[in-house]
């Protein structure tokens, strides 16, 4: 996926009619969120997943919609705003959680109240979406598009007009805690608790507060340098929070790009506008593996009011790069060839 972005890859989905299933000694029992569901038709094990029908998975799961385009060879799938929240969370879990000793020192650093954040800890366990062996040729595909945003597997299934996916894709595309007990034969879903996602974002989000410019300025840049939109998004006013949500809805909490990055960022210039403005001029190398550019960026930082929190906040972003930002900026660079620099070996 992904998703979650990130910004999610392009995959294909190709179906293939050659998997051999594999049943048990015993039937198959699927649980979701702790309680046994009705086993649906078809459902069968390919080494140590379950191939479930994505139509079934999707209704199981609270998707809004889910729609077949037989031309196309596409399936489409609005899922829950729960998706959305998970997402969020995860952009903050992600650029919350410390690096090594060297990275953190080409970062710029969190509060000290940040440090002490508690994280909520987010699945790491590896996920097969995709046997290699299976891997075919593209124009035979199926294209899944979760929220607007395409997905692959090559190890789909079509029987009886019906798409089945290996289970790992429900955790994939849910973000949903997948289990598979082969001794027993049972499935385990757990989907993601909403309440409790919203809750622990607010948590966050309350300890996020900027107490002074410079710490709502190296949240910004602690989230371009993390890639993560939902760091930003703790740095700015009301205002351009409601802009970044128009932005959120296209790209996700993912800003940048895994190439080029952005180094550790200098204040260049900073003018104290009145007793609670403050303008800021940063530049950073924006690297590459193996040479970089200079990025710049210009906005203001007022102190505010927030959910009755007062703190510091940016309120305009004057100048930037939109590849790295959450929002758009004011002005943008000339378009003009980029002065790349080889770095050393």
């Amino acid at each position: 996926m992904k998703k979650r972005k990130l910004i999610l890859p392009s995959l294909a989905l190709a179906m293939t009619l050659s998997t051999v299933p594999v049943f048990a000694s015993q039937p198959l029992t699927i649980q979701i969120n702790g309680s046994v569901t009705s086993t649906p038709s078809g459902v069968h094990v390919v080494k140590d997943q379950v191939m479930l029908p994505l139509r079934w998975a999707c209704e199981q799961l609270g998707a809004r919609s889910i729609e077949w385009d037989a031309k196309f060879k596409t399936v489409s799938i609005e899922i829950n705003e729960t998706y959305d929240a998970f997402a969020k969370l995860s952009s903050y879990v992600r650029a919350l959680t410390p690096r090594d000793q060297e990275k953190e020192t080409e970062m710029w650093p969190l509060s000290e109240k940040a440090k002490k954040i508690p994280l909520p800890r987010l699945s790491d366990r590896a996920v097969t979406l995709n046997f290699p062996e299976q891997h075919i040729e593209p124009k035979n595909s199926i294209t899944i598009l979760v929220n607007g945003s395409p997905y692959a597997a090559y190890s789909a299934e079509i029987h009886n007009g019906r798409v089945y996916v290996l289970s790992d894709w429900i955790q994939e595309l849910f973000n949903a805690d997948v289990t598979y007990d082969q001794k027993t034969n049972t499935l385990s879903i757990q989907a993601p608790d909403r309440e409790e996602i919203e809750k622990q974002i607010r948590t966050i989000e309350e300890a996020l507060i900027p107490a002074t410019p410079e710490e709502a300025l190296k949240l910004w840049g602690r989230g371009e340098q993390t890639r993560s939109g939902a760091l930003q998004y703790a740095a700015l006013s009301p205002e351009l929070r409601e802009k970044a949500m128009e932005q959120v809805k296209d790209r996700g909490w993912v800003t940048g790009g895994s190439s080029p990055w952005v180094g550790p960022i200098t204040v260049k210039e900073e003018k104290k506008l009145s007793n609670t403005t403050v303008q800021y001029t940063v530049t950073y190398p924006e690297i590459t593996s193996d040479r970089s550019a200079t990025g710049t960026e210009t906005f203001i930082v007022e102190k505010r009011t927030v959910n009755e929190k007062e703190g510091w906040f940016i309120t305009k972003l004057l100048f930037a790069n939109p590849y790295y930002t959450i929002i758009p900026a004011e002005s943008q660079p000339p378009e003009e060839p980029i002065t790349y620099v080889p770095l050393p070996n």
